[in-house]
């Protein structure tokens, strides 16, 4: 089967500035529940894609599964490559038939991904490409990342449905994986920004050297050891082990070493944390105390949490600032809780924040005050 997306196929793009790409936005999304029976992405998360996808030159773009979100990136891209079973869904043959659609830059690969995916003989590299393919069984959504091989750095990759166990299982390694650096989720779908990173090699071995699963492995060490121990400080042991290994706190925003403004929002997720508070604390990476954000322990639904958070003065512009994400008893708690109380009142100080005694678990992540 050929591979080749015809540079051609350039000549008959019509560029589109972000008013009309706002507009599509909305057309698309306005119809989007009537194209197909298959379910459909929400304006929210059209509205990302055309967000993230503004800030690159979309040259080549790959999509798994058909829908409304064929027809932004038909507007976005100057070649647009689908592959996607219609099956009496209409996801194919609806699509084909819009009037959203840009047909001079899309070329349908019709059947399951599946088989067509890694027999095709791909030519070009992706600026863009989205993967919302067959979700029922394991491992056809691995599958479809049969593609990884042809991400250009900096290319953005969208993978939705990452509710889904069989979605969400790739989602964790994207996160894990140097490749790749997680930059936003809307509502259920992740968007993914291609590292600088060697590519990982598709043939042979050499999966100790990635960092999914050299996590694994510590995890299967640390348990080794612990049955090792008399069984009181096994107990302990595992309590610790359970917290430390299992990265039960994740940042999603803001990105590493990213710019920041006075204010912002922290966001990202966290697993089982017992009787444990989860707090956020900010400071200028130059200076010692620490600034607890939020007036008070995060809230977290269905496994994620959000913070607004302040970035210093005016005076910081250009400072680095460091954003810590801590798990702490009781006892610490309230110590911050009377913190914030006593700042809503005017009284403001920062704290000398002892991670070693006050976090059972921690994570941190640097940025840089901009504006």
């Amino acid at each position: 089967m050929s591979g080749l997306l015809h540079a051609q196929n350039s000549s008959k793009y019509r560029p589109n500035m972000k008013l009309e790409a706002d507009s599509i936005v909305q057309r698309v999304s306005e119809i989007a529940p009537m194209l197909h029976t298959a379910g459909s992405m929400s304006f929210s998360v059209l509205k990302a894609i055309s967000r993230h996808a503004e800030k690159r030159e979309i040259n080549f773009s790959i999509e798994t599964g058909s829908g409304a979100s064929t027809l932004l990136p038909s507007h976005l891209s100057r070649n647009h490559l689908v592959f996607a079973l219609d099956g009496g869904s209409g996801s194919i043959d609806n699509i084909r038939a819009s009037s959203l659609l840009n047909q001079a830059t899309v070329t349908f690969i019709e059947g399951s991904t599946q088989a067509t995916i890694p027999k095709f003989q791909f030519a070009n590299f992706f600026q863009l490409t989205l993967i919302d393919g067959p979700h029922a069984a394991y491992p056809f959504p691995d599958i479809e990342f049969y593609i990884y091989p042809w991400l250009s750095t900096g290319a953005l990759l969208i993978l939705d449905d990452i509710h889904i166990k069989t979605i969400h299982n790739l989602f964790t390694f994207l996160r894990d994986d140097e490749m790749f650096s997680l930059d936003d989720v809307v509502g259920t779908t992740a968007f993914f920004t291609r590292t600088n990173a060697p590519t990982f090699s598709p043939f042979g071995d050499g999966w100790s050297r990635q960092r999914h699963n050299g996590r694994l492995m510590q995890r299967f060490e640390l348990l080794r050891k612990l049955r090792s121990l008399p069984k009181k400080l096994r107990r302990l042991g595992r309590q610790t082990f359970l917290l430390q290994t299992n990265r039960p706190i994740q940042i999603d925003r803001p990105d590493r070493n990213s710019e920041v403004g006075s204010f912002g929002s922290v966001a990202g997720s966290v697993q089982a944390l017992f009787e444990l508070y989860l707090w956020v604390l900010v400071r200028r990476k130059d200076q010692m105390g620490w600034w607890p954000q939020g007036g008070g322990p995060r809230k977290v639904v269905d496994g994620r949490w959000e913070c607004d958070v302040t970035y210093g003065e005016t005076k910081d512009l250009g400072c680095v600032f460091e954003i810590a994400v801590v798990a702490v008893g009781s006892s610490v708690n309230d110590f911050l809780l009377t913190w914030c109380r006593g700042a809503a009142m005017g009284s403001r100080a920062p704290i000398d924040f002892s991670f070693r005694v006050s976090a059972s678990i921690q994570t941190r992540r640097e940025v840089r005050k901009t504006t």
